[in-house]
């Protein structure tokens, strides 16, 4: 079982549906008060870059390193993914030492990931980056594990199913399912459904405990809730 403690970069909200709420604006921490909170969680299994993005942190560089000196073992990063198709970014993150990739999804097509992601052409891009970040891990022979991170509102619930179907194809090793808004009563069948769309297409899917999940699925529910915990392991690593 990985436990990722999520640290973060700054104040502000990671990549969420712009048709529930705009995002306020983003802050970020300086690097020493960064590294002192990833010093207070060894020895967890690892931590998470979260927040506001973490590629727009003017240290990141930095701010990985700082993981690394304090002798994290895994270290994520939490994205939409954009950065990650800029020339470097891809090969740059792998040899840093990031082995795991959280990435927001927000739909199942392009055009409804940038709809409410509201950046026009970041699932494009995302997608691009994903699949250089997987080629340069299989170039260095270095084993990743890539988690689609899917906040569930009532604007993308009906699309469930199909942004699992749409995650494996993508490349994608396993996918979270958290909690980002009031749901309707359907919601569990939908969420369900998910879960069984992901295990046919081999796509592990993990659910926050917030989140409506029937008794015969409960091998899919968070640990803890929190989206540092999963009942199963990621891709390439050992319980």
């Amino acid at each position: 079982m990985i436990d990722l403690v999520p640290i973060f970069v700054g104040d502000g909200a990671p990549a969420g549906c712009v048709r529930c709420g705009a995002a306020g604006a983003s802050t970020y921490l300086p690097v020493e008060t960064i590294a002192a909170a990833i010093a207070q969680t060894v020895p967890a299994d690892g931590v998470v870059l979260t927040g506001p993005e973490p590629f727009a942190h003017p240290d990141l560089p930095r701010v990985v390193a700082a993981c690394r000196d304090a002798g994290v073992s895994r270290i994520a990063i939490e994205t939409d993914g954009g950065a990650l198709s800029v020339p470097g970014n891809a090969h740059g993150v792998l040899l840093s030492g990031v082995r795991h990739l959280w990435v927001r999804v927000l739909g199942s097509s392009d055009e409804m990931h940038d709809t409410l992601a509201g950046k026009r052409g970041i699932a494009q891009a995302m997608r691009a980056g994903v699949a250089g970040y997987l080629a340069n891990a299989e170039t260095e022979r270095l084993q990743v594990a890539v988690t689609a991170v899917v906040p569930v509102c009532e604007h993308d619930l009906a699309e469930l199913p199909a942004i699992m179907a749409h995650c494996a194809a993508q490349g994608f090793h396993a996918a979270r399912l958290v909690a980002a808004g009031a749901l309707p009563s359907s919601a569990e069948t939908i969420v369900a459904a998910a879960c069984d769309t992901g295990m046919v297409n081999h796509l592990w899917v993990a659910v926050d405990e917030s989140l409506p999940l029937p008794p015969s699925h409960r091998l899919h529910g968070e640990v803890d809730g929190g989206p540092g915990a999963s009942s199963r392991p990621e891709a390439g690593e050992s319980s």
